[in-house]
């Protein structure tokens, strides 16, 4: 600190010095959310903005954490996928480079992986958990912490390139094997063998297909459509739709 300044002298000074220097992230970010403001004000159908507003905000991110990706990771991973199967959604958002920076995957490694074996670093439950807590079955669906640990352990390896390092296909999804542990991982009572990164995705075509998930689903559908307290009949229609015929 500055002799005779004051926390709020330097916090202003701090935020001028920043400003200072572009942050070409900012302008991405600013110019995304820009056309996101104009697609919903020209929609035609306003159910579908609707609907990617709600699938953005369940699988948030952070613009905070990762400005520059945020914009693309909502039309990348969300748009495409907001009339078709919550599946598919699934699988291009957790693998979405945006997902992985902000929940800390792109690092993860498994402790017995060649990369883990020779470093400090070790796994990272983050996304793991988002997945089973958040996104798929929910709160109290009957995971536990093994099943967390070994969920973490199957991500590993789901990273992304480095933009410095490939100019043509940074930031773009890839299996890094040294980052993957090795062998096959038992999730809710299940034994998914080792298949590089096609083990990750056949877990989550499981969590998918699971009936929390889908009870899951229909509450926060329902609440976010309708309201806070969705009669249950609505939700039984939702969450079971064949048998609501």
């Amino acid at each position: 600190m500055a002799e005779g300044s004051t926390p709020a002298d330097n916090e202003m000074a701090a935020k001028i010095a920043a400003e200072a220097v572009p942050d070409p992230g900012r302008q991405i970010y600013l110019d995304e959310a820009k056309t996101r403001i104009d697609a919903a004000l020209a929609a035609e159908i306003g159910l579908v903005e609707r609907l990617v507003w709600f699938w953005s905000n369940h699988f948030c991110i952070s613009a905070d954490k990762i400005q520059s990706m945020a914009g693309a990771y909502e039309r990348e991973a969300i748009r495409p996928y907001v009339l078709g199967r919550f599946a598919d959604m699934l699988q291009a958002v957790e693998s979405h480079p945006a997902m992985l920076f902000y929940l800390d995957n792109a690092a993860s490694m498994g402790p017995n992986s060649i990369a883990g074996i020779n470093r400090t670093r070790g796994r990272n439950e983050n996304l793991a958990r988002e997945i089973l807590e958040l996104h798929t079955l929910g709160v109290r669906a009957g995971y536990t912490q093994d099943d967390v640990i070994h969920f973490a352990n199957v991500l590993t390896g789901w990273t992304f390139l480095p933009a410095g390092d490939n100019p043509d296909h940074g930031g773009e999804f890839t299996f890094n094997r040294r980052l993957h542990e090795p062998g096959p991982q038992k999730i809710m009572d299940k034994v998914y063998e080792d298949t590089g990164a096609e083990q990750g995705r056949v877990v989550l075509r499981d969590l998918a297909a699971h009936p929390a998930t889908a009870t899951h689903m229909a509450t926060r559908l329902a609440r976010y459509f309708i309201a806070d307290k969705p009669p249950s009949e609505l939700l039984e229609k939702l969450a079971n739709p064949r048998h609501g015929r």
